[in-house]
């Protein structure tokens, strides 16, 4: 990155900061102003339509207003250093790190890396390929480390933990977090082992998020999960809900579940609980047993293609970001 690109990053570093100060006085009267403080700041060009589509959504009001609107329910930082960790570091410098390494080396350099600190977990779910295939498989902290100290030389902030259970390496993750202040951390967790001690070592560190699986009702999500893991799921959300953290959901969605885990019902049971995303996956059997009857069909895909971009519609939306990952 060369000397008037860092000049650049750092005076939009800034002026984020200072936009961050300002909304938090009064966020109700001084997000509609914010975007001109950015606008002023930003390289020419940079996630213009992203920007448009901002102001966009400030100007109407919609419901992705009111969900910027809870941001300020956040612990405070927690909320500074995600939108540090994102916006400044995973899209300014990132990207611009990013495009410089592509160029020099001609290679793609993920936005984005996704480990398995561990195999283990403390469930056994139908279907889970970590109950198929075993749960020996561990990255150390030192390896975890590595790849992360690599990953940023390349300009790469964000990181999703998968597994196994992330959480099993609860321990180790919030090491990382530590050490690596500048990234943004994300674990798919099946939310049993999130406790008030986790929350806050989470509350300290600041920028590590949570998925939690759910399939949807309790009757629905235990036979596959386990007698009592919905219950074990609405306390870890309360906890992290009174401590200010960000999390969402990782919805596995099936033949039989995904009327009930696109419904208005579950979305608002979710977004009351404190949930700010909710990240669609389809089952993919996995075994010699697997039920391939669990599959989605052509037409429950291209229901799920409508039915999430409904759900986070900025004006007729529910207020929740939502993602279908496939």
């Amino acid at each position: 990155m060369n000397v008037v690109d860092t000049v650049k990053n750092a005076a939009f570093a800034s002026a984020i900061q200072a936009a961050l100060n300002y909304m938090d006085k009064d966020p109700e009267t001084n997000i509609p102003k914010v975007m001109s403080i950015v606008d002023k700041a930003a390289p020419e060009g940079w996630y213009e339509s992203q920007r448009n589509a901002i102001r966009q959504g400030i100007a109407e009001k919609g419901n992705w207003y009111q969900l910027a609107q809870k941001v300020w329910e956040l612990d405070p930082g927690v909320r500074k250093t995600f939108f540090t960790n994102f916006i400044v570091n995973a899209s300014l410098k990132g990207s611009a790190l990013q495009k410089e390494t592509e160029e020099k080396e001609d290679c793609n350099v993920p936005w984005a890396i996704l480990l398995d600190p561990t195999s283990a977990c403390n469930l056994h779910c139908t279907g889970c390929w970590a109950a198929e295939y075993g749960n020996r498989l561990n990255l150390s902290l030192e390896e975890m480390d590595h790849v992360v100290t690599q990953g940023k030389e390349l300009g790469t902030y964000l990181y999703m933990f998968t597994g196994g259970e992330p959480l099993v390496r609860k321990a180790d993750l919030i090491k990382l977090c530590e050490k690596h202040k500048d990234c943004a951390f994300l674990a798919f967790t099946n939310g049993t082992l999130v406790d008030e001690e986790f929350c806050k070592q989470m509350q300290k560190v600041g920028n590590l998020y949570l998925a939690i699986s759910l399939e949807g009702f309790s009757e629905v999500n235990d036979l596959r999960r386990g007698e009592g893991v919905f219950a074990k799921v609405m306390d870890a959300m309360t906890l992290l809900k009174q401590h200010g953290l960000i999390f969402g959901t990782s919805i596995c969605y099936t033949s039989k579940n995904i009327e009930t885990v696109t419904s208005d019902e579950f979305i608002d049971l979710i977004i009351e609980n404190g949930c700010r995303y909710a990240l669609y996956f389809h089952y993919m059997p996995v075994g010699n047993d697997a039920d391939v009857s669990l599959l989605p069909s052509v037409s429950q895909r291209k229901y799920i293609y409508k039915r999430v971009r409904e759900i986070r519609d900025m004006k007729h939306g529910k207020g929740l970001f939502t993602m279908d990952f496939q």
